[in-house]
């Protein structure tokens, strides 16, 4: 495969690879975004979570079960 000299318009232009020792980073954004803006913000931050439903301390492990009668 060889190299082209000429480009041809409409082909993208290739990337040359980066300096040894010299790494690439991204562009600044200006103003600075949100990092993740695929998620939103949280709605509201509650002080304090929500209890955990639970049972009446008096309600019995199981329902009783009813044996037939004889």
């Amino acid at each position: 495969m060889t190299k082209r000299l000429s480009q041809i318009p409409g082909e993208p232009q290739e990337i040359p690879p980066a300096t040894p020792g010299m790494p690439t980073e991204p562009p600044v954004e200006s103003p600075p975004g949100n990092p993740r803006p695929e998620v939103p913000p949280p709605m509201h931050d509650p002080v304090e979570p929500d209890a955990p439903r639970e049972l009446p301390p008096d309600a019995p492990d199981e329902a009783p079960v009813k044996t037939p009668q004889r």
